[in-house]
């Protein structure tokens, strides 16, 4: 009979425990660790990181967080225990060098805590809270001992004491008895005198509160020491008693001084709402940064604006003389209302605040803040698809970075934008430069996003060789997220890795079938040059009887002979290389026109316009011709050679939509397409995702997502939809601002109204560009489609391709014929949370469950 499960107690339930399906894997873990520490709910945030630490033994990031926790609570010593934890094997570290900071800080160990400010300070010089936390160190040490300015040193009293000859010393120093003595003649030792300790000022109701539990061993010591027997003098354990009781309260008196100087955890809510006049303003402005980083670190974005605009305001009505370095401090509350900007997708006005930060710092010649500018806007670049401008300003922060860490990043993320822009190769070498740095300080993170950001160049190559080396390093990457026990990455490393394997197979196998042609062309050259021989010789023979029969005519004149040749008819060559056909021949042979029929009947000609979307899979675009068959109920029309597109986007490139605009015969209603690649170029294989194309009354929609080796047909998803009857919808999406809340899947949505249903619209460009689905980003997309009414309800889903391919919505909007419906949703898409679900129906105004 098996043994049943004992229930938990309360206080070891699990935080997994308060949904209905357990929490497991790491990632979410974090996540809800996270969700508990910004609702202040520390226990339950502390539980979260204990259990993703006992599923990632050594977790860097999760001692950190729970360090942090600790701080909260006031448990300094277990926040110090996980900061030092988390630097066991990495010493620089950054995030644990700060907590470490922070921890010993709490403690009152100032002068350490200064130690470890600085030295984060000088790894990462680019992040803010190392000044702020030197700044408050000092501030602390200053509070504590004093300002040296202030102490001055003056000549008061009778030092004629220094001035005295070693005389009086000699006089005072006994001589040395010699010869026999009796035993005990000596005097017996005088008891000493103990002098009475001194009362510290203060009343005992303030120390009481600033002690707290303390308090209570500061009473016990000072009655210790009242008892004259306990602490007998000129004994043993008398004197050690004394010793260690004073010591304990010389510790307890400095502890007391100190936090009435620099005030106790608990008092400092007190102090942040006194108001701030009664502040230096300097104090004041560091307490407001720090608040401001805080919101920012939290996702409160809007919140951190409205603060950094008031702080702003502030600051500009304060003189040079009352605010030292305050162009230093504007610039950097730019930067902060940069950062909101950039969080809340408002590209514009974030360019023109870290623009404007790099003017100030420019000008003060702040290397700390240029650098910091330059960071910051080739974050808003790369996130607005402005890869070309990103990869400029991060060029010029490179000589400014200090440490290994801030290179490692660097240069992975211009090699990003280079892979974005198809510059593979040197994308491939920025991936080189990464992984070294990352080798350097031993960050597991950031060696695993450049071995990732290595094989992806090397698999858009698309080469048999560089096909082999991406499918190698997919492989080290794979080891590495195991080591990390993310089960996401894994999946998703596995499934990149297993397409670049297929497409490897294919490659190998056009490989094979070309030099098999090769082989067949050689030896039908062969055979046919051996028939060629033996059709000679027989020609030769009858050359020979021809001329014998011919002998007894030779002395016939040269003008009846030259009539007769004339007379003669003449056998037709025989053409070669008319055997061969291959099955990539129909596009390898296919017409440079841009349209033929095989109709060759003059009809009336029409504008089509057909948009094609490529996938936005790894090694998607090709670099290969592309051609497209019509067929239609009156028709067809072949070897449509798609080139010039009428937008500006590069030909059939990943992610990128191409417009083309073709005058060509009428064929009637269109029933199915097909596409073909020429199969040359250094990337043949094509990832077709979509395609939409008008005629003169119609709109068809095509959904495809298949790769596109050999002639592939295919067919519409619906009816078309008359043009008359188009309608415009809005559609707005928003992603939530959990941890790992963003997808690189590809998302569809179907809406549904009175008079039918859309069909699957894919959700690929949003107004104004830029990547899409980002954590706690609003995406805004205009789609097309035929009159559905007044909308009833919508289906959302994804794919499941890419890395990290679980969503977390917030909400969707669906604005169509002036009226906007609202869909809440805040939940998680993904196979490995919740039910599983990638795919949800959703009401207006009901949020499922």
């Amino acid at each position: 009979m098996p043994l049943s499960k004992r229930k938990p107690k309360d206080d070891e339930q699990s935080v997994a425990s308060d949904s209905k399906q357990p929490i497991k894997n790491v990632p979410a873990l974090m996540g809800e660790g996270e969700k508990f520490f910004r609702d202040q709910l520390y226990d339950k945030a502390i539980q979260c990181y204990t259990e993703a630490l006992e599923l990632s033994e050594g977790n860097i990031n999760a001692l950190v967080e729970r360090s942090a926790c600790y701080l909260k609570i006031g448990k300094n010593d277990l926040a110090l225990t996980d900061a030092e934890e988390s630097l066991k094997e990495n010493k620089e570290f950054t995030k644990g060098l700060y907590q470490k900071a922070e921890a010993l800080y709490a403690m009152g160990e100032f002068e350490l805590a200064l130690v470890f400010y600085h030295r984060g300070k000088k790894l990462r010089g680019d992040v803010r809270e190392f000044q702020l936390g030197i700044n408050k160190a000092q501030e602390a040490i200053d509070n504590c001992v004093g300002d040296p300015t202030t102490v001055k040193l003056e000549i008061k009293g009778d030092l004629s004491y220094f001035d005295r000859p070693d005389e009086d010393k000699k006089k005072n120093k006994k001589k040395m008895n010699v010869g026999y003595q009796k035993p005990f003649s000596q005097k017996q030792q005088v008891v000493q005198k103990r002098e009475k300790r001194p009362l510290k000022p203060g009343k005992q109701k303030t120390i009481k509160q600033l002690l707290g539990e303390l308090y209570a061993d500061k009473v016990y010591l000072e009655n210790l020491l009242q008892d004259d027997h306990a602490t007998r003098a000129n004994t043993k354990s008398g004197d050690a008693i004394w010793n260690l009781a004073n010591s304990g309260l010389d510790f307890l008196d400095s502890r007391t001084e100190f936090w009435r100087q620099q005030k106790p955890i608990y008092a400092r809510k007190k102090s942040r709402q006194t108001n701030a006049s009664s502040k230096t303003p300097l104090a004041y402005v560091l307490n407001q940064l720090e608040i401001i980083d805080n919101l920012q670190n939290n996702g409160k974005h809007s919140e951190s604006l409205d603060k950094s605009n008031k702080l702003m305001i502030y600051v500009n009505k304060l003189s040079d003389t009352q605010l030292t370095d305050r162009k230093a401090i504007v610039s950097n509350i730019y930067s902060n209302i940069g950062n909101a900007y950039l969080e809340m997708g408002k590209y514009e006005l974030a360019l023109k605040n870290h623009q404007k930060d790099l003017d100030i710092s420019n000008e003060i010649d702040n290397k700390e803040g240029i650098s910091r500018a330059y960071e910051n806007l080739g974050r808003v670049y790369a996130r607005n698809g402005k890869f070309n401008s990103a990869i400029e300003v991060w060029e010029k922060k490179l000589p400014l970075a200090e440490s290994d860490m801030e290179k490692a990043w660097l240069h992975h993320e211009i090699g990003r934008c280079h892979l974005e822009l198809g510059s593979y190769k040197v994308a491939e070498d920025f991936g080189q430069k990464s992984f070294e740095y990352s080798e350097k300080i031993s960050d597991d993170v950031w060696k695993l996003n450049a071995t990732i950001l290595i094989a992806q160049s090397q698999a858009k190559i698309g080469d048999e060789e560089n096909l082999t080396k991406a499918i190698e390093n997919f492989d080290k990457a794979y080891e590495m997220t195991e080591k990390q026990n993310d089960s996401k990455a894994m999946k998703a490393v596995k499934k990149v890795q297993d397409e670049c394997k297929e497409k490897l197979k294919k490659l190998q196998i056009g490989l094979n079938e070309s030099k098999n042609d090769e082989k067949n062309e050689v030896i039908e050259k062969k055979d046919e040059k051996e028939e060629n021989k033996q059709e000679d010789k027989v020609d030769d023979k009858n050359d020979k009887d021809v001329n014998d029969e011919n002998a007894q005519q030779e002395d016939k004149s040269d003008e009846n002979e030259i009539q007769q040749n004339k007379n003669t008819p003449r056998v037709a060559e025989k053409k070669e290389g008319l055997g061969k056909n291959q099955e990539k021949g129909d596009s390898t042979n296919r017409s440079k026109n841009s349209s033929s029929s095989k109709d060759s009947s003059k009809n009336e000609t029409i504008l089509y316009k057909v948009e094609i979307r490529t996938a936005n899979d790894l090694s998607s675009g090709t670099d290969a011709q592309v051609f497209m068959d019509m067929y239609g109920e009156n028709g067809e029309l072949v070897d449509i050679e798609l080139k010039d597109p009428i937008n500006d986007e590069k030909l059939f490139e990943r992610d990128t939509l191409n417009k083309f605009e073709l005058n060509l015969k009428s064929i009637g209603k269109i029933k199915k397409l097909a596409f073909i690649t020429s199969g040359t170029g250094t990337v043949a294989s094509w990832k077709l995702n979509s395609v939409k194309l008008y005629d003169n009354e119609n709109l068809y929609f095509f959904t495809v997502n298949r790769w596109i080796d050999t002639k592939t047909e295919i067919e519409p998803d619906n009816e078309p939809v008359s043009r008359s009857e188009l309608s415009e919808f809005t559609v707005t999406v928003v992603t939530s601002n959990k941890l790992g809340a963003g997808t690189d899947s590809n998302v569809f949505i179907n809406i549904f109204g009175e008079k039918g249903e859309t069909g699957k619209l894919a959700l690929f460009k949003r107004d104004g560009g830029g990547k899409l689905f980002e954590k706690g980003c609003t995406d805004v997309f205009t789609l097309e489609s035929k009159n559905i009414g007044v909308v009833k309800k919508i289906n959302l889903s994804h794919d499941g391709q890419g890395i990290g391919a679980g969503w977390h919505v917030e909400k969707v909007e669906v604005a169509s014929n002036g009226v906007t419906k609202k869909f809440p949703i805040d939940r998680w898409l993904d196979e490995d949370e919740a039910d599983g679900k990638t795919e949800i129906d959703l009401e207006p105004d009901v949020k499922p469950n």
